[in-house]
């Protein structure tokens, strides 16, 4: 060995094994650094202890002894109480023996069908080859499956050249038991007017509309801004409140009553603003309004609504003018009274808009005339005009008879509790007239002609729809006509105001959307929140009278078992011109 090859193997040995020097070229001197990782080495090769060597220097077959050992981390992914969105954990597959640890596949046995995934299993992934003391980490994900709740399990299992354990499975589990959905209702609490020194109290339903059992939990109520001095509420929330869904409980809820006391004139705005641990929107604001200043003022024209003389059979109508000369909203609702009240009179609409300081509306009266001689009812409105609170409005028309003329009436009431909305009871009854040829007329088809059979029409009294009438005048031609009464609802106690508040809406908006009237809610959507949550509770009993002319000629009673029901109650045969029932 020549002198400058000695001293270029001397710098080799003390630069180290780590170190690279071309002694050949005096013009190139190459140094190679100690590695840190598998990636700082060329492809074929793993770092140890600074190195790169052959992966083959690492097999098990090249180690004396050597033993591959997969360690999962965590033994157990636990995924635990769970929303409806994807949730994913992290497993790390570790090789802590002392040679190459061949992974060859991963997959779930899917016991139950439960909806775990795992990309990084993809059969495509596999063979995987884990170093000695070298990871990898794959990402498993669970989704609740639509509808169904409940403990999810299912097992991943890791098939390898373990030295131990060719198979592992690491359990896999998940707890799905639906969503919260907190709801208020109403939406907006407005008192209108209520005079300096007087207290007005309206409540407030904050229910769980969620899925399945998710329990919610009240956490805070109170108002905002908080130095108020116009509006309160009560209880006081002293500890923390659950509700389990609707669905669940009907009765579930908790009410907080607000109270409005203004104690100068004024318009007054706050909001009840109440904190869940849902974890999206889960606080709830409830706008709170009213005002102490000009108070509404009704005026009405006319005084008496006097129809004079109606021929039998025929429909007129008067209308009725509402202004509120006052400062604030002035809010109407109306029924009908009287000793001799009959179902002749009738009025539209049924809910009567909210009229706005300066502004008017109209309430439109109809009279039909069923029985010759004097008609005679009261128009109740109810105001929040404090200084004419209730209003009475006198009715009159005088039916006229025409020879050889007949005028059929029917008239139904059904057993729905105390009719009141905010009452506790939703059964629903509905009436059909069905002629001889089976066109009929009912709540869908109102005013149809069915030519000399008759013109029939059908109305209903208050947001109950109860009583319901019909009345066929105009009929020439004899045949048989058949009454049919079919179960709507069964529901026996559901309060409105839970319909209203699983539905998002107003107790308002769910009458007027009931009543047929568009308000961006679907009837389907309605019924199907009123039939999860009656469940077939109770049958409902029903009678119907018949007139002829204002003249009972027969009162039949009915029982409805379930939702869906119909009977036919009655056949009403026109022989001669006269009517007879069977």
């Amino acid at each position: 060995m020549t002198a400058k090859s000695t001293a270029c193997f001397g710098l080799l040995f003390l630069l180290g094994s780590g170190a690279l020097l071309s002694c050949g070229d005096e013009t190139s001197t190459i140094i190679r650094e100690r590695c840190r990782s598998d990636a700082d080495c060329t492809g074929g090769e793993v770092c140890e202890l600074g190195e790169c060597i052959p992966r083959d220097a690492v097999s098990c077959s090249a180690v004396d002894g050597g033993r591959p050992i997969l360690q999962p981390g965590p033994p157990l992914v636990d995924f635990g109480q769970v929303g409806p969105a994807t949730s994913e954990r992290r497993l790390v597959l570790r090789n802590i023996g002392d040679c190459t640890l061949t992974l060859y596949e991963a997959f779930f046995e899917s016991e139950d069908g439960a909806s775990f995934f795992c990309p990084m299993c993809n059969p495509s992934e596999f063979p995987l080859e884990l170093f000695p003391f070298r990871d990898v980490e794959i990402g498993v994900y669970f989704t609740p499956t639509p509808g169904q709740l409940g403990d999810f399990k299912d097992n991943l299992v890791l098939l390898s050249d373990d030295s131990e354990f060719a198979e592992i499975k690491i359990p896999v589990r998940a707890r799905f038991r639906g969503v919260t959905n907190v709801k208020a209702s109403p939406e907006v609490l407005d008192f209108g007017y209520v005079a300096v020194g007087r207290t007005a109290q309206r409540p407030v339903q904050i229910s769980n509309l969620g899925s399945g059992t998710a329990q919610l939990v009240i956490e805070s109520i109170e108002l905002e801004p908080t130095a108020t001095s116009a509006f309160s509420f009560s209880p006081e929330l002293t500890e923390l409140i659950t509700l389990v869904p609707v669905m669940v409980d009907p009765s579930a809820g908790h009410t907080v009553n607000v109270r409005y006391h203004p104690r100068e004139l004024g318009v007054n705005n706050a909001e009840l603003v109440v904190k869940t641990n849902q974890m999206t929107n889960g606080t709830v604001r409830i706008p709170i309004r009213g005002t102490s200043q000009t108070p509404p003022k009704i005026s009405f024209s006319p005084e008496r609504i006097e129809f004079g003389t109606v021929p039998l059979g025929q429909t007129v109508s008067q209308p009725l003018t509402l202004v509120n000369q006052g400062g604030s909203p002035l809010r109407v609702s109306y029924s009908w009274g009287g000793t001799a009240f009959t179902t002749d009179f009738s009025a539209l609409p049924v809910q009567v808009p909210e009229v706005e300081p300066g502004q008017y509306t109209e309430i439109r009266v109809f009279v039909t005339a069923t029985a010759p001689g004097a008609l005679a009812g009261l128009l109740i409105l109810e105001t929040n005009d404090p200084n004419r609170p209730t209003v009475t409005i006198p009715v009159s028309a005088e039916a006229s008879d025409l020879a050889g003329a007949q005028v059929l009436k029917v008239d139904m009431t059904f057993e729905n509790g105390d009719d009141g909305w905010f009452g506790s009871d939703l059964r629903n009854v509905d009436m059909t007239l069905e002629n001889p040829f089976g066109l009929i007329v009912d709540k869908t088809t109102r005013n149809p002609s069915w030519g000399t059979f008759g013109n029939p029409s059908w109305v209903a009294f208050g947001t109950s729809e109860e009583p319901e009438r019909i009345v066929l005048p105009d009929a020439t031609q004899d045949g048989r006509f058949r009454v049919i009464l079919t179960y709507i609802e069964d529901c026996e106690s559901v309060p409105t105001q839970l319909v209203a508040s699983i539905l998002g809406i107003s107790v308002d908006v769910l009458i007027t959307a009931l009543l047929g009237v568009p308000v961006g809610i679907g009837s389907g959507q309605i019924a199907d929140v009123i039939s999860s949550l009656c469940l077939d509770r109770s049958g409902a009993a029903a009678t119907i009278t018949v007139y002829a002319n204002g003249r009972v000629i027969a009162e039949k009673a009915a029982r409805l078992g379930s939702k869906g029901e119909f009977q036919y109650v009655a056949d009403i045969d026109r022989i001669n011109g006269q009517y007879s029932v069977r």
